[in-house]
């Protein structure tokens, strides 16, 4: 009779752990698959040991007991530490090239002990390559107890430490965790007792733990009102999150960061802990949260204001920190242009409207000699004809500033530079460039810039005929574009303006255009430079980055600039 008990306990195990695996697979939580492939693994094992001992299945387990137990208790840690770090969330994300990972490091810890096995009962001779094995098999064995022996650790401070899981169904899965993880002193301690001994105590701890998986599966809501709800809010509260966020260690090693940190400085979370907050974000070691810093993003440069946030321990010993970048690119671009255009109306308007009314009253009362009077109506049409161009150049910008979002074509840079010399007809513009350079960018957008810069260097020369040279080069991850010119150069105070991106009522531009230029670049996710030029002149520099299809969002917002 004893063959049909263990018959039916092996019957019974194999059902139960197929019963857990059904009714785990039934919900969408993370951790069901390794949960569900434990049980059944457990519960094949168990039966295994049952069928072995009744008869009926002529199985040898003690020719193989050691290879069927240990191999058993390798893939089974692993399934364990694979579900731990799905449902607590707590560790790497098991995707498909992890779940091979397990696999192979199932298999390699089975073959090694297979080979060791064989070398200690004297079944095959492996000479150095027998020791090899003995030491891989003695290294994995431990790699594997350990792997386990974290799952049960990371239980338990999801539920103590963090309160993400209930303490009963966080007991139970702790003592399921324990009772896998020392499989190998069952099998130690039942070996020690000799005979068939060992298969009767590992039965026994297998038959709990499978019983502690039955419960939990069949008697909590483990499954049911999802796991790790508190750690799944919190890191679904940060993706959430429309600006970006990166956590770092107190080394500045990166911990995590949200989605919208990843898809603005093309973070991949593959290789996340390799990284350092650095390679990311070149950030200086005075930052202030007030005053904006200028990051490389994958849309280009953009402005930041950064918000560095300790992480604490209970102690009060820093664990790392928590940095937010607040993207105020637009709401910088929106206060400039405020600030130009009172200055447009309060400066440059008035003037030039108080000039043509000077010029218009004479005429009027007839008071000027023919000759005169045809200067002052020249006069009249400069100023009228000026104000025309700034009314245009402000017509652009409000193009450029609340377009929603920029075209993303391929620009050929060359072209774009030609066309714009071929249209200049009052000054002597070349362009200078060795080989194609194209982009993807906004066409339109480049070619205002590069019109307004070289407009800018004809309107403000004092040579008969203005020359202006228009370079264009390959940066790698981009185009730079060259304006130089022979003119007697961009004042300083004006450059100052323009690169501290602020006008006061003392210190201010002179106009629009470069502004406008500088409102573009920005838009383009470029860098605007000035140097002057040998002999005379100056050289205004324009670098853009390459939007190709896989750098970053596919669009600028303009925040209703």
């Amino acid at each position: 009779m004893i063959w049909l008990v263990w018959l039916a306990l092996g019957v019974v195990l194999l059902g139960t752990g197929v019963l857990i695996a059904g009714r785990t697979a039934r919900h969408d939580h993370p951790g069901v698959v390794p949960f569900a492939l434990l049980a059944v693994l457990l519960a094949g094992l168990g039966a295994a040991i049952a069928f072995s001992r009744s008869g009926v299945v002529p199985i040898e387990l003690d020719a193989v007991s050691e290879l069927l137990l240990i191999g058993g208790y390798a893939f089974a840690s692993l399934l364990w530490i694979a579900f731990v770090f799905e449902y607590t969330g707590r560790g790497p994300t098991i995707t498909p090239r992890r779940w091979v990972g397990i696999v192979l490091l199932g298999a390699l810890t089975v073959v090694s002990t297979g080979l060791t096995w064989g070398q200690q009962t004297g079944r095959v001779r492996l000479g150095v390559l027998g020791q090899l094995s003995y030491l891989t098999t003695f290294v994995l064995q431990v790699a594997v107890f350990s792997l386990g022996l974290l799952g049960v650790v990371l239980l338990v401070r999801s539920a103590v430490t963090y309160d993400d899981l209930p303490l009963g169904s966080a007991a139970a899965f702790v003592l399921g965790g324990v009772g896998i993880t020392f499989l190998p002193l069952a099998i130690g301690y039942g070996g020690q007792l000799g005979g068939v001994s060992i298969y009767r105590v590992v039965f026994l701890q297998i038959t709990i733990v499978v019983g502690i998986l039955a419960w939990i599966g069949f008697g909590t809501d483990a499954f049911e009102r999802g796991a790790v709800a508190g750690h799944l809010a919190r890191e679904t509260a940060l993706d959430a999150m429309s600006v970006p966020v990166i956590v770092v260690d107190r080394t500045g090693r990166l911990l995590d960061v949200n989605r919208a940190a990843g898809e603005t400085f093309g973070v991949e979370t593959a290789g996340l802990r390799d990284q350092s907050i650095a390679d990311v974000a070149d950030m200086p070691a005075d930052l202030s949260v007030e005053q904006p810093i200028t990051l490389q993003t994958t849309a280009g440069s953009r402005e930041f204001v950064v918000d560095r946030t300790r992480i604490d321990d209970t102690d009060g010993d820093v664990l790392g920190r928590a940095y937010r970048f607040e993207d105020v690119t637009e709401r910088q671009t929106r206060e400039q242009r405020i600030q130009v255009l009172n200055r447009v109306l309060r400066h440059n308007l008035r003037n030039d409207l108080d000039a043509i009314r000077g010029f218009a009253e004479p005429i009027r009362d007839g008071q000027l000699p023919g000759a005169e009077t045809t200067q002052y109506f020249d006069r009249i049409g400069t100023l009228a004809n000026g104000l025309v161009d700034l009314a245009d150049a402000v017509e652009r910008s409000e193009r450029v500033l609340t377009e929603v979002s920029l075209d993303r074509e391929r620009c050929d840079l060359v072209a774009i530079g030609l066309r714009v010399a071929e249209r200049a007809t009052d000054a002597d513009v070349t362009l200078d460039a060795f080989d194609d350079v194209a982009i993807r960018s906004d066409r339109d957008a480049i070619e205002s810039v590069i019109s307004e810069l070289v407009e800018n260097a004809v309107t403000h020369s004092d040579r008969e005929t203005p020359s202006v040279t228009i370079r264009v080069r390959s940066m790698g991850d981009g185009g730079r574009i060259e304006v130089a010119d022979d003119g007697p150069g961009i004042p300083p105070e004006e450059r100052a303006v323009l690169l501290e991106g602020e006008e006061t009522p003392v210190r201010h531009g002179s106009g629009v255009g470069l502004w406008l230029v500088s409102w573009t670049v920005t838009r383009l996710g470029g860098d605007l430079s000035f140097a002057e030029r040998e002999p005379r002149g100056s050289v205004v520099t324009v670098d853009l980055p390459d939007f190709d299809v896989s750098s970053g969002p596919e669009s600028t917002d303009a925040e209703g600039v």
